[in-house]
């Protein structure tokens, strides 16, 4: 979209030169810079209006086919990890379809445990997010589960959370062992503009 507004911006631009050319009397057109013209005025107008009404329907369609993504967490109710105590589940709950573009994740070991563990402080894969998880002494599918979502996967148009995909199951040790757990997930639409959600999966409980 940002191609076309600013063409429109161009093009807005040269109809209002053309317009103060039309209005300005006594002025040589022959000289310069009265002599400079890109549109003529009528043309302008045409390619205003045209670029409007494309920009504007397409608003309009972005808003009615964006995907909205959404997410609960709730205690057991994994089909991976057993005696679960955090299963978390996406949806997309929006009016069109989401694919996805690129995750990453967020990982902060407890207090009690960052010093046993070398986790990577920024952004990272899932093939990271992994490694740090086994750095923690987490085993797979009985600690935690950690669905891989590629980029091109398909995140489900479904009305409640229940009905979603499960997307990350923690149990007792995993929560124990944990004290920030965050998931990025960058989506496309129909239109192909990316849409961005966070996912705040663990945070460190506050103390009175």
């Amino acid at each position: 979209m940002l191609l076309p507004r600013a063409f429109l911006a161009l093009v807005v631009a040269d109809l209002g030169w053309e317009i103060v050319k039309t209005n300005a009397a006594g002025q040589d057109r022959s000289e310069w810079p009265w002599r400079f013209t890109v549109l003529d005025t009528s043309t302008c107008a045409a390619i205003v209006v045209l670029l409007t009404g494309i920009i504007v329907t397409r608003t309009q369609l972005s808003l009615t086919l964006q995907p909205a993504l959404s997410w609960s967490a709730s205690v057991g109710g994994s089909r991976e990890v057993t005696d679960s105590l955090r299963t978390v589940m996406l949806v997309n709950a929006g009016g069109g379809r989401s694919v996805v573009h690129r995750v990453k994740y967020r990982i902060r070991a407890a207090p009690d445990h960052a010093g046993a563990a070398d986790i990577p402080s920024d952004w990272m894969s899932w093939h990271a997010a992994i490694s740090s998880f086994m750095a923690l002494d987490l085993d797979w599918d009985r600690d935690i589960f950690l669905l891989h979502l590629g980029t091109g996967a398909a995140i489900p148009m479904v009305s409640r959370t229940r009905e979603g995909m499960e997307l990350l199951a923690l149990g007792p040790k995993a929560v124990e062992r944990l004290a920030v757990l965050d998931i990025r997930i960058q989506v496309t639409d129909v239109l192909g503009d990316i849409h961005q959600r966070d996912l705040q999966c663990i945070r460190p409980a506050h103390r009175p």
